[in-house]
């Protein structure tokens, strides 16, 4: 560990950051990614460490970002850990967990409240759990595979699309907000939230009834995140979705989200399957992870997670 030298993170490591990312997850990022994500945040910019190699590189980056969420009527800052990443020529010397108990330290030196929570993977989830994270749910995949994307062409649809900057959906996604969402979804996060330069985002609306926010990955459409303002009015918004995951040899939309929230319960009225089993399609589950000052009873079990939650989606 003496061979490298632990650094608080700024503005001056993001252009850096982009190889390091490039390397350990092997995705070129838009030089602007980091800037948008670690600085912009209208919560306020990230927490983080770098660590750097004798040679110059940076060798490894744990960071989080704050979010603003409102909790048995309380205002709370949580913090979303994002963008673990050791580069490969470095692995296996406990990076990790350097930088990332002197992360929470740090945040922890700022808030003695301080809670934090993620989404964990098959490599990561073993080390966060060596450092006191628990897993709280494992997310499990809806999807709406072609064929049955064909029975959606019955009963037309009127939702049209429209930028995800229009006001009108701006509104209808703060008026829609489930109580059990938890984010604070004021005007200000919702446009840094879809300014992520990482995805090209599109936008379905119903206005003041329904909407829905996705974009393309390969042959599929994926779905951040929908809404509907009472059971079945989004119907038309889940029919149009279908018929665009359709073009260019798609092969349906996908998405995922806790199994208790409104979005399941849409989902799964409107058609979308689960996979029961651990192989196949849209089998693997996604471990919800949380780790300092719990809120309490069971707020995490009970907060309706989705993929707008999510830093890298």
């Amino acid at each position: 560990m003496s061979d490298y030298a632990i650094e608080e993170l700024t503005p001056g490591h993001f252009d850096e950051l982009r190889p390091l990312m490039e390397d350990a997850f092997g995705s070129a990022v838009p030089a602007d990614l980091f800037k948008w994500k670690y600085l912009q945040n209208p919560s306020g910019p990230a927490i983080g460490r770098v660590a750097r190699a004798t040679d110059g590189s940076l060798a490894a980056f744990y960071g989080m970002i704050p979010e603003g969420y409102r909790l048995g009527g309380e205002d709370r800052l949580i913090y979303q850990s994002c963008d673990t990443m050791t580069h490969s020529a470095h692995r296996r010397k406990g990076l990790f967990q350097k930088l990332a108990l002197q992360t929470y330290a740090a945040a922890e030196e700022k808030d003695p409240n301080f809670f934090a929570f993620g989404f964990s993977g098959d490599m990561s989830t073993p080390g966060f759990l060596k450092m006191g994270w628990r897993v709280e749910e494992e997310l499990s995949h809806f999807f709406r595979p072609y064929p049955l994307t064909l029975l959606d062409s019955f009963g037309g649809s009127e939702a049209a699309e429209t930028p995800v900057s229009d006001g009108a959906l701006l509104d209808t996604m703060a008026a829609l907000a489930p109580p059990d969402d938890g984010i604070v979804r004021d005007r200000a996060f919702l446009e840094w939230r879809l300014a992520n330069p990482l995805h090209h985002y599109r936008a379905l609306l119903l206005h003041g009834q329904s909407y829905a926010i996705f974009y393309r990955e390969g042959a599929l459409l994926f779905l951040l995140d929908f809404a509907e303002r009472a059971p079945g009015v989004g119907r038309p918004i889940l029919r149009r979705l279908s018929l665009l995951s359709r073009g260019r040899g798609g092969k349906g939309v996908l998405t995922w989200a806790t199994t208790h929230s409104a979005m399941a319960r849409s989902l799964k009225s409107a058609g979308y399957v689960t996979n029961p089993f651990r192989r196949g399609p849209g089998s693997h589950r996604i471990p919800l992870i949380s780790y300092g000052n719990h809120p309490g009873g069971t707020w995490m079990k009970d907060l309706a997670i989705s993929p707008f939650h999510h830093d890298s989606l």
